[in-house]
């Protein structure tokens, strides 16, 4: 089977705490977007596409920019696509979107969810952990990749919680928080290397990357 689409879905915390590394987070999702984009100008075989949302809580906790659009009408956020406030609902957000990215999947495509917190869930309606356990661990097997990025918590426990093994845990200053989004970018940019090798050679392309953030595989 070949995989044709590569969607980037990224889940970006936009509770208040997210306010002392907001310029880091902003120009670093924005970078994230540009990486995108060179991956899809190296390979031109692989349409590289985004789902971009932010999330905190209250009855309008989700703010999607994109959704699965084609990263070449991908335009950088501004300030007023992201607002940082409110509490965080993060079951709600990556139950929601992941849900929703599932139902528009088809078999040739490959799914990198991104998660990006500063927090624990605390906010969170309809979704509960053992859900997104359970949705996680599907996906795994059908060769989604989920990442968890986290700051001021167990990053390690938090994912295992949600069964997600590829993790990174970054200090919430404005250094460590560019730092975090720079190792990311490079860990992607080999994701999507990896995956135009990989495309031609079947079931290969459905075995989850469980070492994403490992640099000795670079």
């Amino acid at each position: 089977m070949e995989v044709k689409n590569i969607i980037n879905l990224m889940i970006l915390d936009a509770s208040g705490s997210m306010e002392s590394i907001y310029n880091q987070a902003l120009s670093g999702v924005n970078e994230t977007i540009q990486t995108i984009r060179m991956s899809q100008k190296d390979h031109p075989e692989l349409q590289q596409c985004l789902t971009l949302v932010s999330f905190n809580s209250g009855k309008d906790y989700l703010n999607v920019k994109y959704s699965a659009t084609p990263i070449d009408e991908v335009k950088e956020i501004t300030r007023e696509d992201y607002i940082a406030c409110g509490c965080t609902a993060l079951y709600d957000a990556m139950g929601e979107m992941i849900s929703e990215l599932k139902r528009k999947m088809t078999p040739e495509d490959r799914v990198l969810v991104t998660v990006i917190t500063d927090g624990y869930e605390n906010a969170s309606i309809h979704w509960s952990g053992p859900q997104i356990k359970s949705l996680v661990e599907e996906l795994r097997h059908h060769g989604w990749t989920f990442t968890y990025i986290g700051a001021n918590q167990d990053v390690e426990a938090v994912a295992g919680s949600m069964g997600i093994r590829n993790t990174l845990a970054f200090e919430e200053t404005e250094e460590e928080t560019a730092k975090m989004f720079k190792k990311d970018r490079s860990a992607r940019k080999f994701f999507l290397d990896r995956m135009a090798d990989l495309r031609m050679m079947g079931f290969k392309c459905l075995e989850e990357e469980d070492d994403y953030f490992e640099e000795d595989k670079k």
